[in-house]
């Protein structure tokens, strides 16, 4: 028994090579799970641009006179600002939940997808949108939903491989990110009163930048904290790094011409 250290001297540290196992296992889990909500989101969205769609009583005019259907869950979430808040509330829940229970074996799992899908389903409106408007050539991108989807996933491996091999420390980037999110949340709350599209495309623009540090922080999280959390909950953050950041490139991708 060593005096000083109170352990049997006996006890011998991990070998690098074993920590680096164990560290590999780790993040192919956490990727693992972050890849399978990425999955379970396009599902729900997916759900929710198709479940009723051909027999919608809900139609739009189209600028080149077309009427246009519009599927049940999207025309649903998108009836007003009781809708909308509600839809923001049941989100923002789901996921405070899938951050409590991220150390809870099984429960986390489920908690994770379930988020992700109620995620994806929140999104669908937009997704509709943008490809109703991509369809009339009025968009940035002739194909929005799919260029910022590649952009995003090749945003993210960039990012978070760089993180990974460099095994540089992000965690400075803390406190900047956090105040940038708190004045980009603030920003977005104040245009849903100015509605202006100037200050829409600023303020995604910021965001792509908030949320490509955010996958570097979280990344360099992973390497230093990977004793400390389980691979769900890693890949909840990660989840919402990539969702967020696919929001705000749609944003972009999907503003219309004019």
């Amino acid at each position: 028994m060593n005096p000083h250290l109170g352990i049997p001297s006996s006890f011998t540290a991990p070998s690098p090579a074993v920590a680096a196992s164990a560290r590999a296992v780790y993040l192919r889990r956490v990727y693992g799970w972050f890849t399978t909500s990425i999955v379970a989101a396009a599902g729900g969205a997916l759900f929710a641009l198709y479940a009723g769609a051909d027999s919608s009583a809900v139609t739009i005019t189209l600028r080149d006179g077309s009427a246009a259907s519009v599927p049940p869950i999207v025309a649903l979430l998108s009836s007003g600002w009781v809708a909308l808040l509600i839809s923001y509330a049941v989100m923002f829940g789901a996921f405070t939940a899938a951050s409590w229970v991220r150390n809870k074996p099984v429960l986390n799992v489920l908690a994770l997808h379930g988020a992700a899908l109620v995620s994806g389903v929140f999104l669908a409106p937009m997704l509709f949108a943008v490809q109703l408007y991509a369809s009339q050539g009025m968009t940035l991108s002739t194909a929005p939903i799919r260029d910022a989807f590649l952009l995003t996933v090749a945003s993210f491996t960039g990012l978070s491989g760089y993180a990974l091999i460099s095994k540089r420390d992000f965690s400075f980037l803390r406190g900047m990110l956090t105040m940038g999110l708190f004045v980009l949340f603030g920003a977005i709350v104040l245009n849903l009163f100015l509605g202006s599209a100037v200050f829409q495309l600023a303020i995604a623009s910021v965001g792509v930048l908030l949320f490509g540090g955010y996958i570097l922080y979280d990344t360099s999280r992973l390497m230093r904290e990977a004793h400390l959390e389980s691979p769900v909950g890693a890949a909840l953050r990660l989840f919402l790094d990539f969702f967020n950041l696919f929001v705000m490139l749609l944003s972009i991708l999907g503003s219309r011409r004019d």
